[in-house]
């Protein structure tokens, strides 16, 4: 069986270790291959260590969780982002989806959490080897001959693996291309002109097939960087506008239920009256679909990771106070009875335990 290697990025010692210690790793066959303590640090360890996975902070200094993101993914297109977001970073986190990142944690995250995130990464990372070994063997759909490609194809093949989401394909395609014509002596203008007739049809594929619109831009250049970065453009627009409209929904679910937290009367019936405008039952479907859980269990999770986070920040606050910013303000009693069902200790046993305990 292959294995799976992984990259933890986290500027919190605590939590980066947390993160090693807690998994078994070989149990998963993966390799978790190094740490970073920062962005700057993960783009060093990525280049040498090729990750396959990468669970990353979103804020850490000299270079974040999304500039990682970004610029990671130009070293190594097949890497699968796990983004990691603490509380009330959730909808800075979800600015990662415009590079194609569709896992998120919440901080703190349980062993639990982690290993499902991790055996949804590998399912990812099965998926792109797949796809490679199709696109690279002999009988690969794609006219490549001897490193030659039919030009009459270039447009719809470029389309085709921007549609297909297979960044590598669309890079080596379009470069072969232009490497051919130049080695057929093709003039610089033609070639730009090229250029933009095969941009130009794949923004009207893109609007006329997928109802996608994108903004005319001109190379204005022949070389492959010019071309590629606007192929790029028109990738990242395709698959940011066609995102799953329900895994949005969910996100949009998950961002009102962090941001309204407070609220007692907080309930999936109580976001769709107020927000969503839609029937509870279907949501309530969807979000378990999509995650794997009830959205009672997603909320309490919230709550208690709200109020472990306030206990231990904040130890002059009363009981009572952190369960009414939680939530619980009716009921402190019920509030310390769901916190010991969730974490085995009662919230002032939790003050009380070491910080490594924590």
């Amino acid at each position: 069986m292959s294995s799976y290697r992984v990259l933890i990025v986290d500027d919190e010692r605590m939590s980066r270790e947390g993160i090693a210690a807690s998994i078994d790793w070989s149990a998963l066959g993966m390799v978790l291959v190094g740490t970073a303590v920062n962005g700057q640090q993960a783009l060093e360890r990525i280049q040498e260590l090729q990750p396959d996975v990468v669970i990353t902070d979103i804020k850490m200094p000299i270079v974040d969780g999304l500039q990682l993101i970004e610029q990671g993914l130009k070293k190594s297109s097949h890497i699968i982002f796990i983004v990691l977001s603490g509380f009330g970073e959730f909808e800075l986190a979800t600015q990662a989806m415009r590079f194609g990142v569709r896992r998120y944690l919440l901080k703190p995250s349980n062993e639990q959490e982690i290993t499902e995130a991790l055996l949804w990464s590998k399912g990812e990372v099965d998926t792109i080897r797949n796809n490679f070994a199709k696109n690279t063997s002999p009988n690969v759909s794609i006219a490549l001959e001897s490193e030659r490609i039919i030009s009459s194809t270039i447009p719809s093949d470029l389309l085709q693996a921007i549609v297909d989401a297979d960044e590598a394909r669309l890079m080596k395609i379009s470069r072969l291309w232009i490497e051919q014509l130049w080695s057929e002596g093709v003039s610089s203008p033609a070639i730009q002109e090229n250029n933009n007739d095969v941009l130009s049809y794949i923004r009207d594929q893109l609007k006329s097939e997928y109802g996608i619109r994108t903004a005319s831009t001109v190379v204005e250049s022949q070389d492959i960087q010019a071309f590629q970065k606007e192929l790029g453009r028109l990738y990242t627009s395709y698959h940011y506008y066609k995102i799953d409209k329900k895994a949005m929904l969910v996100i949009k679910i998950k961002q009102l239920t962090i941001r309204h937290i407070q609220n007692r009367q907080l309930s999936l019936q109580w976001l769709a009256q107020n927000y969503l405008f839609l029937n509870s039952e279907y949501l309530g479907k969807l979000f378990r679909q999509h995650e794997g859980e009830k959205y009672t269990q997603f909320l309490t999770s919230v709550r208690m990771k709200k109020a472990k986070e306030l206990l231990l920040s904040h130890p002059t606050l009363k009981i009572y106070e952190v369960a009414e910013q939680c939530g619980f303000e009716q009921d402190p009693q019920y509030f310390s009875n769901v916190f010991k069902k969730f974490y085995s200790v009662t919230p002032n046993e939790c003050r009380k335990q070491p910080v490594e305990d924590n």
